[in-house]
């Protein structure tokens, strides 16, 4: 699709020089202790197959960076909802841009702490190494809350030991990328 193309063109336009002047000392003392790691499926059509999408659907990318996931997803599939949670202004704000440019109504960016942010409205949560590892209890609990009143997919991109370990949640999909990095699937039981 042509729009993916160019909504990909523009986020690359601006991701590497606001990289390179991203300051971990002064975003640190500007956000507190939080994983800053930015990275991106590159696996974007694959990453959607495994999971049904509906007029019901509520997508969260916890840990969003310049929006790469929802903007695929809400230019996709304009019938389900996309929200992203990205903890750096700088990342957002690019985000934010091309929503408004491109004038995509199923889609919101939101800067805040994925901790500290209501996500309860989510069915499907995908994550992409976005928290240090003392971190993902907090958010399995706050997962878990969610899934007592509806069923839930988490989609976990490299850091999956954690959500492997939760006993409510049944892995039903893998696809290895690499030696290293996997996506797995989740479904609350």
């Amino acid at each position: 699709m042509e729009l993916l193309k160019k909504i990909q063109s523009e986020i690359d336009k601006y991701s590497d020089d606001i990289e390179e002047n991203l300051s971990l000392s002064e975003i640190t003392i500007r956000n507190g202790l939080n994983s800053y790691r930015y990275g991106s499926s590159s696996f974007l059509s694959d990453l959607f197959d495994p999971v049904e999408m509906t007029n019901e659907t509520v997508f969260y990318d916890l840990g969003s960076g310049y929006g790469n996931i929802i903007l695929y997803g809400a230019v996709k599939f304009p019938y389900a909802k996309f929200k992203g949670i990205e903890i750096l202004k700088e990342r957002n704000d690019v985000c934010v841009d091309l929503i408004e440019k491109e004038k995509l109504t199923n889609v919101i960016a939101v800067c805040d702490d994925i901790l500290k942010t209501d996500i309860s409205d989510g069915t499907i949560f995908y994550l992409y190494n976005p928290l240090f590892d003392f971190q993902y209890a907090e958010l399995l609990n706050t997962l878990y809350k969610i899934s007592l009143s509806k069923p839930i997919i988490v989609i976990a991109e490299s850091r999956c030991l954690f959500f492997d370990e939760a006993v409510w949640l049944e892995q039903y999909h893998h696809k290895d990328i690499d030696v290293i990095r996997k996506i797995k699937y989740y479904r609350s039981k």
